[in-house]
């Protein structure tokens, strides 16, 4: 993570109105970003986020800066730039298709609870899909926090170069913490995993599961221990029916979906006007 340090804008005695705006949230971003352990604490760091891209947007309609960057056009620094706004692009996308897949998912199982008659209930089936989707969104986060290891977080510079950068190691950072939080305990500690999964099996039915740092993690050992009883002893019905981690799970998606898109708008826009300021 890139250290905070004071900076101008190359104006005659003080710093930009917009540059301590730019400072202020962003010494903000870094206090929720390193408190982020909860889907709740996650969702603010992402709005966070945002905020400090509207903060980069206003600093983009700077002449002075407009200028510096095009004066720079070639240089190794707005390349950087440049690639590293596509590559946060990618990593949105990527961020909200495993969140769509999981929910679609989801919303199978509930579908097929719903539907059922007389009792019976088999959705085998679809916890399979679920679990078969999940294996692959975590192939697919394991891939991007990789790629994001490959960032240069170094930061020597100052002005809008040194502003740019930091705004992009953030996002990189805070990344990080969605991804892993996505992926569940599987990208951390399979011991974790198996420890609750064994609990779950061998609670009762009507008896709720141990809270978890994740409500995917959650989901998924529950819907794995279900797949394991089913094959020792049939279905455990009255297990499935009060699994409100599956409706508080989907609720979760649901928010860091709409503010994953939200923050993907940003994103577009920061490197359009980029584009633009290069291109005049």
């Amino acid at each position: 993570m890139a250290s905070y340090h004071a900076r101008s804008l190359s104006f005659p005695s003080t710093a930009h109105p917009i540059a301590d705006k730019f400072d202020e949230q962003l010494c903000r971003l870094r206090s929720s970003q390193a408190a982020s352990t909860s889907s709740s604490s996650l969702n603010q760091t992402l709005t966070n986020l945002r905020d400090l891209y509207c903060c980069v947007d206003e600093l983009l309609q700077l002449p002075l800066n407009q200028q510096v960057l095009f004066h720079n056009l070639h240089s190794k620094w707005v390349e950087e730039v440049l690639d590293g706004s596509l590559r946060l692009l990618d990593m949105c996308t990527s961020s909200r298709d495993v969140l769509v897949q999981s929910k679609e998912c989801l919303q199978d199982i509930q579908s097929v609870l719903r539907r059922r008659c007389s009792g019976e209930l088999n959705i085998n089936n679809e916890i399979v899909q679920y679990l078969k989707a999940r294996k692959t969104s975590k192939k697919i986060i394991k891939k991007c926090l990789k790629d994001m290891k490959e960032f240069d977080n170094t930061n020597e510079a100052n002005g809008i170069e040194s502003m740019l950068k930091d705004a992009q190691a953030m996002t990189v950072n805070v990344f990080t913490s969605v991804l892993s939080y996505i992926g569940g305990v599987n990208l951390e500690s399979r011991k974790r995993k198996w420890t609750l999964l064994n609990k779950l099996m061998h609670q009762d039915g009507n008896k709720e599961a141990e809270t978890t740092n994740s409500e995917f993690e959650a989901v998924d050992a529950t819907l794995e221990s279900i797949i394991c009883q089913k094959n020792k002893r049939g279905m455990n019905v009255v297990q499935v029916e009060n699994m409100s981690q599956m409706q508080n799970l989907e609720s979760e998606i649901q928010v860091l979906d709409e503010t994953l898109e939200s923050l993907f708008r940003h994103f577009v826009k920061t490197r359009a006007t980029l584009l633009n300021i290069l291109s005049n």
